[in-house]
């Protein structure tokens, strides 16, 4: 076989101990660099593999000088192979819990489009979200298919390797998820929860009802986080700093529970799981013979404790470190002996005699309704 050139495209580099390959591109510029195995993605071990990596090459540009404008080439790739470079992208810019959200959400999605990318037809979401919705919840579904579309958004977006036209997801309606919960303690409830709770849990239970603060948020917050009557928050649910307001009460039980000379980067509660607070909660729920209640929904209690004395939606949602007010509405509700205030307030306009009537019609003002006379 005749030597080549490095010019004529495939050649070995001492220095670097690699294949290497050189061709132009669509747009005529010259481009070099390392052959890759096309199943493991590694680099090149011989000279077969490295020619197999030259001719994919080629044949992408031959396939994209024969492109019209605004089409792009046919995608090769396997759904997999574009779930991982998704998962990849993302990574970065998730936090350690929701990536591993995502990425259970992806092994779902592989196991189920086995095939190649482009061969993904909008009937095959529209099964996939019918057989979910069999095994899981309607919120999980509504979840995994945001993910997918936010997959397909990519693949015929930023990557390209798709036309706008072809994504399969954009058809695909999410299911209607009718679960948000409006369950929260009354203050007498809460008291009573105080009371019958275990001594550790006391001012943990106390803290997350007079701070509206996550379990994850109080659980990982360290002394150094205090500052005054403020907690702040390096980091939250959102990946971003938050500040946290003390109201006396929670000043009080912070004051409880404080060493006399605390390590700044020791946690607040340092032998309380997640898990076991939890099940404190409801266990001591269960003993007084509360239902529907977790504990997440005393981040309920505190948002609509506060709705309640008239705090604008707005201060709530900065507060519990919502960006959306939609977010806020579904925590803070409004008691129902409030509502029934406020419509009866309208009893002095409703029974105002008008200021002329006629003989067939009047109004008794000292009656609860409208009486038509006779």
């Amino acid at each position: 076989m005749p030597k080549l050139r490095k010019r004529d495209g495939l050649y070995w580099r001492k220095d670097r101990r690699a294949w290497w390959v050189s061709y132009t591109d669509a747009s005529g510029r010259r481009v070099r660099k390392p052959a890759v195995n096309t199943e493991t993605f590694d680099l090149a071990q011989t000279h077969d593999e490295a020619g197999s990596f030259r001719a994919d090459q080629k044949r992408d540009v031959r396939e994209r000088r024969s492109l019209k404008p605004g089409e792009v080439p046919a995608c090769r790739d396997s759904f997999a192979d574009v779930a991982d470079k998704f998962l990849a992208y993302q990574k970065p810019r998730l936090t350690p819990r929701a990536y591993i959200r995502e990425a259970g959400i992806c092994g779902h999605l592989k196991a189920f489009f086995t095939g190649k990318l482009a061969e993904v037809t909008s009937s095959q979401v529209s099964d996939y979200v019918t057989l979910r919705l069999g095994l899981v919840s309607k919120s999980s579904v509504r979840k995994e298919l945001v993910s997918l579309k936010h997959l397909f958004r990519l693949v015929c977006g930023e990557w390209k390797l798709l036309p706008r036209a072809a994504n399969p997801s954009i058809d695909v309606t999410a299911p209607t998820v009718h679960d948000e919960r409006n369950q929260h303690l009354s203050p007498d409830q809460f008291r009573r929860v105080l009371a019958a709770a275990p001594e550790p849990m006391q001012p943990i239970f106390a803290l997350l009802t007079a701070t509206g603060m996550r379990r994850s948020e109080l659980l990982g917050c360290k002394w150094k986080y205090i500052d005054g009557a403020r907690i702040l928050l390096p980091t939250s649910k959102n990946d971003e700093p938050k500040e946290i307001h003390l109201n006396s009460f929670a000043l009080r039980v912070l004051a409880s529970i404080a060493p006399e000379e605390p390590e700044p980067d020791s946690l607040l509660f340092p032998d309380a799981s997640p898990e076991a607070v939890s099940m404190a909660f409801h266990r001591v729920c269960s003993l007084l013979h509360i239902s529907d209640i977790r504990l997440h929904d005393l981040r309920h209690t505190f948002a609509t404790w506060l709705r309640q004395r008239g705090t604008e939606l707005d201060v709530i949602a900065s507060q519990l470190g919502h960006r959306d007010l939609r977010m806020t509405k579904r925590y803070a509700r409004i008691a129902a002996a409030q509502v029934h205030q406020a419509v009866a307030g309208l009893d002095a306009m409703l029974l105002q005699a008008p200021e002329s009537s006629e003989p067939s019609e009047a109004v008794d003002a000292n009656q609860s309704g409208i009486t038509r006379a006779n």
